[in-house]
């Protein structure tokens, strides 16, 4: 991975960045960089357990980001988001007011934030995307972030990048609760991230501090918030190495507390877990690539629900953009024996210029799922088609099948467009 190539990778901790520029020149001072972007999406899933669904869901985002010649820039970008449910979506039906009711049109920030950039030193504050570990930790999360960091560029295109992150997870304050229970959560982060060669890697070490009272408690009517975070450390490394058309990628979530043992009851990530996941990858020409993975948990280790099964009934949704394709959450939440493991392979089949399909299969197994006495076992299939229109717009379908516990068939078809 080149220099420059890595140090947006690095900036993805906290924003998105272009594909491709769409910069306007307002003054010599000022220049405005925007885009758009927008899916429709539609799905219907076949469940054995429950009635069939389906339903479809419409997004626009707007990004306007000022950038100053001394080095500062607001960026902001914001998000509507709507399922489609009928006339002015509620029951007022057609001819009713668009704000009548609790259920009109939602309209949020989706990043909002200052930066300082200048010779390879970054600052940021304010509403951030947060990536790491190839989303294996967390992907396309949304996080109210101070972040400092420093990239060194040293040999053929080397480069390390440093970096200090502070989270607030949880405002109490912000909490509509008439009970004085609960604590703020805090993360304090280090990480680093280097690439070497044909190497790239990455390094975290975060704290979680946040309390005991944040569990609830169920007995007494006092629900969870917070997560359900008391303390934890959280260490994230992971690893790229490609060579010529070979690769191997692994990543891996250790978590420390002892918050559990302390107070008697569960608390969130409050005993020691470990995840991990290891991937190949191999060019078999220049249109086909063969991956297999190996991903696992013990003791409710952390994966991240956005991370990439290969299968789209098992997490592939991210907490900003979730999926209504899926079904099954693989990973836990710090209960001790709730174990699992998931093999998979996938075939990626670049037919032309404009048809990309991939069909991936496997297994899947977790015991004790989320501290529970339930046991669960599936075999998985996955096809994916995606069509490129055109540089802007795509569209996607994909088929997604398992049996055994999960049982489910689900098919997805979205139309995506972009600039910038």
């Amino acid at each position: 991975m080149k220099a420059h190539t890595l140090f947006l990778t690095v900036a993805g901790l906290c924003s998105s960045f272009a594909n491709q520029a769409a910069i306007v020149e307002l003054n010599d001072d000022i220049k405005l960089d925007w885009g758009m972007d927008a899916y429709i999406r539609g799905h219907a899933i076949d469940a054995s357990d429950e009635e069939s669904s389906n339903g479809y869901t419409s997004r626009v985002r707007v990004k306007t980001n000022l950038i100053f010649s001394d080095g500062w820039s607001i960026n902001t970008r914001w998000q509507g988001y709507y399922d489609w449910s009928g006339d002015r979506r509620h029951s007022g039906g057609a001819g009713s007011n668009y704000t009548d009711g609790s259920n009109a049109d939602g309209l949020s920030m989706d990043l909002g934030f200052v930066q300082y950039a200048d010779q390879g030193l970054v600052l940021r504050a304010g509403r951030q995307r947060a990536d790491w570990a190839y989303g294996f930790n967390i992907e396309n999360d949304r996080r109210d972030r101070l972040l400092a960091m420093k990239s060194y560029q040293y040999g053929n295109n080397d480069q390390i990048s440093l970096l200090g992150i502070y989270d607030l997870r949880f405002a109490e304050s912000e909490y509509e609760s008439s009970l004085d229970v609960y604590d703020d959560v805090h993360m304090y982060a280090l990480a680093a991230v280097g690439s070497h060669g044909v190497v790239d890697w990455g390094m975290l070490w975060a704290y979680f501090d946040g309390g005991e009272g944040n569990i609830g408690d169920a007995a007494s009517g006092i629900p969870q918030a917070g997560y359900g975070i008391d303390y934890f450390h959280n260490i994230s490394p992971f690893i790229n190495v490609a060579v010529n058309d070979f690769s191997v990628k692994a990543a891996a979530n250790v978590i420390l507390s002892d918050s559990t043992d302390k107070n008697g009851y569960h608390t969130t990530w409050g005993k020691d877990g470990l995840a991990g996941f290891f991937e190949t990858s191999y060019q078999l020409t220049p249109a086909v690539k063969l991956q297999a993975q190996a991903i696992g948990f013990i003791d409710g280790g952390l994966v991240g629900r956005g991370f990439d099964t290969y299968s789209g009934l098992i997490n592939n949704s991210d907490r900003n953009d979730p999926s209504p394709i899926s079904r099954q959450f693989f990973g836990g939440l710090g209960h001790e024996n709730n174990d699992g493991q998931l093999y998979a392979a996938r075939i990626d089949w670049q037919a032309s210029d404009q048809w990309n399909i991939k069909f991936a299969g496997g297994q899947m197994n977790i015991d004790h799922n989320l501290g529970s006495d339930t046991d669960l076992e599936a075999t998985f299939l996955d096809l994916s088609t995606q069509y490129q229109w055109s540089k802007f717009t795509d569209f996607v379908v994909q088929m997604s099948w398992a049996d055994k516990d999960i049982d489910d068939l689900a098919v997805m078809a979205m139309v995506n467009i972009k600039y910038n």
